[in-house]
């Protein structure tokens, strides 16, 4: 996968065999369109705009430098003319496309977890568009120029579990109207206009605790991340894998008795708490002591004084996991193909959500589902689908597989029975980790969840080569 140096694109493939019935359809190659038009980089703000480790704007500049690494095997002379490529697509991962006017939200964490609110999380459906047009304009893949294959994306596609998010997902990557507002429609009634210091208040000149670090005084720019977004949608066939913030709500906690649909769907939100409240509470989230959000709706209770009306929205409602894939089925949302994104009906009929497609004549891609509706933001896999992986792996046509997922190895210890299977045993990323080492077939295991890129060499298990497990933030990876 890669190289150390681009090489002259290499002629088309034989087209794709048909796939076994009832299989995902195998990606179709699109015809080029034009080039999306770039806006010129922007200028860095002067050093004296922030401290040290402070506010910068972004500007285009040179990619980092490829890199040949030997973990797995020597690099011997001559490897370029060699090579055979036997697939090339783009990763997306970790979208977190957000309704930031959420009732369900807990950016009043902030103080405790970075990971509770972000000052540019308003921009999450503008930048997803923005990457949607960029690989639009990709001509091939950067280390060999072949084809594009298809995009896959490896969860948390959404961030709150929302009706309204998962709709804003579909149409930015299958193409349509996308109004990333909720609540009363051009009334921003979130954070960042509560005139609370703990947030960036783009809209108000006071200090705050983000303008501290250089963030600018920005009128409009709330109005503006919220406006009406028209989507092309993807030129490649596209693929989905689900992750936790996709089937639970707040991305932690077991869906199903209510609760979070009332808090998400009502007219009340939580913006502030007070920072000791706040690191106690998280504490126990981490321990994994709140699956299934006891203490988080005993906390909303007793800060209730604390809570700011806001306008009720329907559309927030967590979505269950049998909406998620209908949606996918929607022929409203097939765009480039394949129809369902992988999921079909016979996934609907099994309740399962995992599946395998052809992406080549040689090469086998296997989505997992490592989210626990048990709770918690860690993930595992359910005895069922370990054996289907199993046996997928043993039974497989290609030679080679690709297998993706959310959750990375060291994030799935979570290993709470599922509520609608109480007496299957879970697998944690240890055993999935052996499972896929054991497989003469896997070249890497491709995952997201943990915000950052890394690539992980995996010894095998008695063979060569074996695979590697990667893992990125959200941004795109090609891989050829």
């Amino acid at each position: 996968m890669g190289g150390a140096h681009p090489v002259p694109p290499l002629p088309d493939r034989p087209r794709h065999p048909s796939p076994p019935p009832g299989s995902p359809p195998a990606p179709r190659r699109p015809h080029p369109s034009p080039p999306t038009p770039r806006a010129p980089p922007s200028t860095p703000s002067p050093p004296r705009a922030a401290a040290r480790g402070g506010y910068r704007r972004l500007a285009e500049g040179p990619g980092w430098q490829r890199l040949v690494r030997e973990d797995l095997a020597t690099a011997h002379a001559g490897r370029q003319e060699r090579r055979r490529t036997l697939a090339a697509l783009v990763q997306f991962t970790d979208l977190h496309l957000v309704d930031v006017q959420h009732p369900l939200r807990y950016e009043y964490l902030r103080a405790a977890t970075a990971s509770a609110w972000r000052p540019q999380e308003a921009l999450s459906v503008v930048g997803a568009l923005a990457l949607v047009e960029r690989i639009n304009g990709l001509r091939g893949a950067p280390a060999t120029g072949a084809p594009l294959d298809l995009v896959m994306t490896t969860g948390d596609n959404t961030d709150n579990n929302a009706a309204c998010e998962l709709d804003w997902f579909l149409g930015l990557m299958s193409g349509g109207k996308v109004t990333p507002d909720t609540g009363l429609r051009g009334h921003f009634e979130g954070v960042q206009s509560a005139g609370i210091d703990l947030y960036w208040q783009p809209g108000e000149r006071r200090a705050d605790a983000d303008k501290r670090h250089g963030f600018p005084y920005l009128p409009g720019y709330l109005a503006a991340a919220t406006r009406p977004l028209r989507s092309p949608g993807l030129n490649l066939p596209w693929y989905s894998t689900v992750g936790n913030h996709d089937f639970l709500p707040g991305g932690c906690w077991a869906p199903g008795d209510g609760w979070a649909h009332e808090i998400a769907t009502g007219d009340r939100k939580l913006m502030s708490l007070p920072a000791g409240t706040g690191a106690g509470f998280w504490r126990k989230v981490t321990a994994g002591q709140d699956p299934k959000g006891d203490l988080f709706r005993t906390l909303l209770h007793e800060q209730r004084r604390r809570t700011r009306r806001v306008t009720p929205d329907p559309r927030r409602a967590p979505v269950t996991p049998e909406q998620y894939l209908r949606a996918h089925l929607d022929p409203r949302h097939t765009g480039p193909g394949p129809h369902g994104h992988g999921y079909t009906e016979n996934s609907l009929d099994r309740r399962v959500r995992y599946y395998a497609f052809p992406i080549g004549d040689d090469v086998l891609g296997i989505s997992l589902d490592t989210t626990d509706l048990g709770g918690h933001y860690e993930g595992s896999l359910d005895e069922t689908q370990f054996r289907w992986l199993e046996r997928t792996l043993a039974r497989a046509e290609q030679p080679y597989a690709l297998v993706f997922s959310h959750h990375t190895s060291a994030t799935m210890r979570n290993t709470r029975p599922d509520p609608a299977r109480p007496g299957e045993r879970r697998r944690d990323g240890a055993a999935v980790r052996a499972l896929l080492s054991r497989s003469p077939r896997v070249l890497a295991w491709i995952n997201g969840h943990s915000h950052k890129n890394a690539i992980t060499p995996t010894p095998a298990s008695g063979r060569s080569p074996p695979p590697r497990t990667s893992t990125t933030p959200s941004s795109p990876v090609s891989s050829s």
